[in-house]
């Protein structure tokens, strides 16, 4: 009877200490967008879900919405993300982001994986500047593993294989304390669309 119930206890412990915890709890919309963003977090399985509309995250200036929490220093974001159903524009995005502030015009970079399949790590490397891109040459349709890696002022991106080596990299500097988070754009001012974010992990 103690020997059930001590291995009862061990297997309880086992599932608390295993169960997904939610890493980015803040949420906003960046820049002027019409229809507010929201998401979700699920306990069970560690999945958020995003929703939110904004017209672009290009030029000088962003319009999206971002799950957030500010990360000090050198960090590594990865997980699986996911459109749900076909969608309205195909240069809708999702991905990871890291932004110096909330200011639409802020300095920032992020992976984005566009509706159509195009894969490319984003920046804006002066605050009002215009938006740039490294573009590895694939895509990146259905479920897709992503990772942000930021060291020192090397930003990088890495999609598939994440055991595999950075596809795109970029020299920014950023402050040492940043928004880091989980983002998505619809590339339409009055339509939202939603995503899945699952796996996330974060190492600082």
């Amino acid at each position: 009877m103690k020997t059930t119930l001590s291995l009862a206890v061990l297997a309880l412990a086992v599932a608390c200490t295993s169960a997904p915890k939610q890493i980015f709890k803040e949420a906003a919309d960046v820049g002027s967008v019409s229809i507010p963003g929201t998401f979700s977090y699920d306990k069970a399985t560690g999945t958020y879900a995003l929703t939110g509309a904004g017209v672009n995250l290009w030029n000088d200036t962003d319009a999206c919405f971002i799950v957030w929490k500010e990360i000090s220093g050198d960090f590594v974001l990865s997980g699986d993300v996911t459109f749900e159903g076909e969608g309205v524009n195909p240069h809708r995005k999702i991905g990871f982001m890291i932004r110096e502030s909330m200011d639409p015009h802020s300095r920032y970079a992020d992976i984005a994986i566009h509706g159509d399949g195009l894969t490319s790590l984003q920046y804006r490397a002066q605050t009002g500047g215009p938006t740039l891109e490294e573009t590895p040459d694939k895509t990146s349709r259905g479920t897709t593993p992503i990772r942000l890696t930021r060291k020192g002022s090397k930003l990088s991106m890495c999609t598939g294989d994440l055991a595999g080596a950075d596809e795109a990299s970029i020299e920014m500097d950023l402050p040492a304390e940043c928004v880091v988070g989980l983002y998505i754009c619809s590339h339409e001012e009055n339509l939202t669309e939603t995503a899945y974010f699952s796996n996330i992990h974060l190492e600082q």
